[in-house]
C-alpha cells in the first residue's frame, strides 16, 4: 500500500476498499451452502473460483460483491448415480451489498483498523443433480457480516470477521480470518480461512488495489 501511503488524506492510514480481486477457494461451507452436513449430497464440499469487487463511495461506505463458481464452481461427489458411485454437481452463487466502515481511532484506538458492517443479498444455485433428485435446487437470502480490518504494515492488512447467512431454510455462521499483502504497485496476494465448527475453508488469490489511481489518491469517488 506503499503509494496510497505517502498521499496526503486520512484514508492513507486504513485498509483500502476499490479494488477487484480473483481467487480459488476450497471449502465445506459457502453462502450457508453446507453438502459436508447433509448425507443427501455424501457429505461433499465446494470448490470454484471467486470474482470479487468493491467500490469506495465515500470514505466510510461501500459497495461490495462476489461471484463464484460461474466458471469452474463444483459440489465435490454431492450426486449419487444410479450404480451407486459418486460424482460432481455445479454450483454457482452471488453475493452482493453495502458496508460501511468506521475507523478505530474514532473511539481513542488505532487509525490503522476499521470495524465494517455489511448487508448482502444473496443467491445459490446447485444444478447438474442426478435423476433421484431435482435437477437444480436454488436458495436466495441474506447475509450480515461484521469485521475488523487492520492495516499492520506498508504492505499487509488483516481482517476477522462473523457472518450470517439466512437462506430460508438454510441458516449458518462463519467466522473468518484473511491477510492481504501487496507485493507489486496496488497488486496484492490474499489468503482467507473459514472456520465453522468442524467445517472449514481456504482462499489464495490476487487483488488490484486501484482507488488511489481514479480518483486522485483517495480510495472513494467522493
Amino acid at each position: 500500500m506503499v503509494s496510497i501511503l505517502v498521499a496526503p488524506v486520512v484514508q492513507a492510514n486504513g485498509p483500502e476498499y476499490t479494488y477487484i480481486g480473483i481467487s480459488y477457494e476450497w471449502t465445506d461451507v459457502k453462502y450457508g451452502l453446507n453438502p459436508k452436513v447433509d448425507d443427501a449430497f455424501n457429505n461433499g464440499s465446494l470448490e470454484g473460483e471467486n470474482i470479487d469487487f468493491s467500490l469506495g463511495l465515500l470514505s466510510w461506505l461501500h459497495i461490495n460483491g462476489q461471484a463464484f463458481g460461474f466458471a469452474d464452481g463444483k459440489c465435490v461427489n454431492c450426486n449419487t448415480e444410479l450404480d451407486g458411485s459418486s460424482s460432481d454437481a455445479d454450483v454457482e452463487a452471488i453475493k452482493v451489498g453495502i458496508g460501511v466502515n468506521f475507523s478505530l481511532d474514532k473511539i481513542g484506538l488505532s487509525e490503522n483498523a476499521d470495524f465494517v458492517i455489511r448487508g448482502n443479498y444473496v443467491d445459490t444455485e446447485l444444478s447438474n443433480l442426478n435423476r433421484t433428485s431435482p435437477s437444480t435446487i436454488s436458495d436466495n437470502g441474506w447475509s450480515a457480516e461484521g469485521l475488523i480490518r487492520g492495516q499492520i504494515s506498508d504492505r499487509a492488512d488483516v481482517h476477522v470477521g462473523f457472518e450470517f447467512y439466512d437462506l430460508g431454510s438454510v441458516k449458518n455462521r462463519d467466522v473468518t480470518i484473511g491477510l492481504n499483502y501487496r507485493v507489486w504497485e496496488g497488486i496484492s496476494v490474499l489468503a482467507r480461512g473459514i472456520i465453522f465448527d468442524s467445517e472449514t475453508g481456504f482462499e489464495l488469490g490476487l487483488r488490484w488495489q486501484f482507488g488511489n489511481l481514479l480518483f486522485n489518491d483517495r480510495d472513494s469517488i467522493f
